[in-house]
């Protein structure tokens, strides 16, 4: 059993196959380098407010989304496409507890911190409840932020926006599902820290904007001049 266990354990730490492709590794990746150059990276040619790549091209422009219904952040963005090797990698990071791969989201978090928010004031990550803190033993993230809080050279805050409730995965709930659940489950206690301040907010993925709005909306009440969200990855094209 002990053997079986540490087997287990081993091959999370240095799989021999890839990931993606199951072809043979070589080292301590998870990935073959030819599944790792079919990451897809976002380009410039997003919605202004909320990141939302466009197919084709065109100027900047808000999407019908942000059109329709002004987020409480005042711009998202983020550097990756969530598919293929990026979600794997996230899977692995957030659900599998493989830490390593910290390293590799935190350097596309770090290269575009001082690009999009050179003027952010103080960084904070979308925080998890105790209880799904004991779950999983950290927040993903949290190392995220650290990442653009030390690129920046600001402050971090850790605990000044909480979540209050626990609440259900959003990852198996539809967009009005997704906004009603984390709707009041998050509060600033200390306000000080985001009070007419540039706050940059950092989650690991991006998909309805249902998490990081919320999140937007109690950091602009606690008296945040601006809020703005990067991830290290997003869905959706428009």
């Amino acid at each position: 059993m002990i053997n079986r266990v540490a087997g287990y354990l081993l091959g999370l730490v240095f799989p021999s196959t890839c990931r993606i492709c199951k072809s043979a590794l070589h080292g301590g990746r998870f990935f073959c380098p030819a599944c790792q150059d079919k990451i897809k990276h976002i380009g410039e040619n997003v919605c202004v407010v909320c990141g939302r790549p466009f197919i084709g091209v065109g100027g900047p422009h808000p999407c019908r989304n942000c059109i329709g219904k002004i987020p409480p952040y005042d711009m998202a963005r983020a550097p990756l496409v969530y598919d293929g090797v990026v979600r794997e990698a996230i899977h692995l990071y957030k659900y599998g507890g493989v830490r390593m791969l910290k390293g590799m989201l935190g350097e596309h978090v770090s290269a575009g911190a001082r690009d999009w928010f050179p003027d952010a004031d103080v960084v904070c990550a979308v925080p998890l409840h105790v209880k799904r803190f004991r779950e999983r033993g950290f927040n993903q993230s949290l190392y995220l932020a650290r990442a653009a809080s030390d690129k920046l050279g600001v402050a971090l805050s850790i605990d000044g926006l909480v979540r209050t409730r626990y609440t259900r995965p959003q990852v198996d709930l539809g967009p009005a599902e997704r906004a009603a659940n984390v709707k009041g489950a998050f509060a600033v206690v200390r306000p000080e820290e985001f009070s007419g301040r540039a706050a940059l907010l950092v989650d690991d993925v991006f998909t309805t904007g249902a998490t990081v709005s919320e999140c937007a909306r109690v950091l602009k009440k606690a008296g945040a001049k601006r809020v703005y969200v990067f991830t290290a990855a997003r869905v959706g094209r428009e």
